[in-house]
């Protein structure tokens, strides 16, 4: 099956661009915004509060990373991740986007 053909204007509002990138998210990123709305957290919480396995959590945070919703910081040997700016005012508009997780196959 084809992908759906979208045209984004780069001049124009990221708005459509950044919806439909959040609603292509799998339940993972959607499930570790969640938790990022509330508070910054190490990996290992991270993991534990929104329910992602440790061993996908890398590859679920990326997607939010390569988005710019989330980002971490550095502290000793620990990252701290937490949302942008960005991330933030994403998950205010689109909170029903994130909430929504699907049965993946």
């Amino acid at each position: 099956m084809p992908a759906e053909s979208v045209d984004f204007e780069i001049t124009g509002t990221l708005e459509p661009y950044l919806e439909k990138m959040i609603m292509n998210l799998p339940n993972g990123p959607k499930m570790i915004m969640q938790v990022l709305a509330k508070d910054d957290f190490n990996k290992e919480d991270l993991s534990i509060e929104s329910r992602v396995r440790r061993g996908e959590l890398n590859f679920a945070v990326l997607w939010l990373e390569a988005l710019g919703l989330a980002q971490y910081n550095s502290s000793g040997r620990q990252k701290l991740y937490s949302l942008t700016p960005l991330g933030q005012s994403a998950f205010k508009k689109y909170n029903h986007i994130f909430l929504h997780i699907t049965e993946e196959d």
